[in-house]
């Protein structure tokens, strides 16, 4: 069987915050500092609901906050300004957060061998700002932000480019690249520094960080491979 990166087919599309730069926790904790002023028994709501729903547009998370934990309506005006908030809270912290170990060093060594994507719940004007701020869009023939959401910015990516799904591996650290690679029927390699709370099921391939990551595709191309993908 041939290597992953030897073949030219195959496609790799990348999550960002947690994959690519360690910025998810970070993130999380910017969204839960804005309800700093609500009850202990709220707070906490708050942050179990963030702790379960990376991945997701933070526009759907202000929604579900305000009208599900809070029990408060929300207009437009408010979860803009909310947003405005949390990006004026977050925006430097990204530009000077680290890369998640491996990360670098893995784009350096397989750029230009097959396509590389990065597909991210980030508002798309913001992503790549950042992108090319951290110096990194060269890494990627294509970065793609938020709208859409991922399960449709994954779908619109393959057919815009061609690609075949059963070729194509997600690389994510939430359920919902998870969610995104199923509904799409592409491959997925999750990243969770702790396997011991993994958001995904049992048979899903994992690595601690991007240094075995090669690992990491190597077996799911050949559990791909024993099941007949392609």
């Amino acid at each position: 069987m041939s290597d992953f990166f030897s073949d030219p087919d195959n496609v790799l599309v990348f999550d960002f915050d947690g994959v690519i730069l360690d910025s998810a926790h970070l993130k999380r904790e910017a969204f839960a500092a804005l309800y700093d002023d609500q009850p202990q028994p709220l707070r906490r709501a708050v942050r179990a609901y963030l702790g379960r729903r990376g991945g997701q547009p933070r526009e759907v998370k202000f929604r579900h906050i305000e009208a599900q934990i809070l029990g408060r309506q929300a207009d437009e005006a408010s979860i803009d300004t909310l947003c405005r908030r949390f990006k004026a809270d977050v925006e430097q912290r990204i530009l000077a957060t680290p890369a998640i170990p491996g990360a670098l060093a893995f784009l350096d060594r397989h750029r230009g061998r097959l396509p590389i994507y990065l597909l991210s719940a980030t508002p798309e004007h913001e992503l790549r700002e950042i992108v090319a701020r951290r110096d990194l869009a060269g890494h990627f023939d294509e970065v793609i932000g938020s709208p859409p959401d991922k399960v449709t910015g994954l779908g619109q990516l393959l057919n815009r480019h061609g690609h075949r799904a059963g070729r194509t591996v997600m690389v994510g650290d939430s359920y919902n690249d998870y969610r995104a690679a199923s509904s799409n029927g592409t491959g997925f390699v999750g990243v969770t520094a702790d396997p011991a709370a993994s958001p995904f099921p049992a048979d899903v391939t994992t690595t601690l960080d991007l240094h075995g990551l090669e690992a990491a595709l190597a077996s799911w191309q050949r559990q791909a491979s024993s099941s007949g993908v392609s």
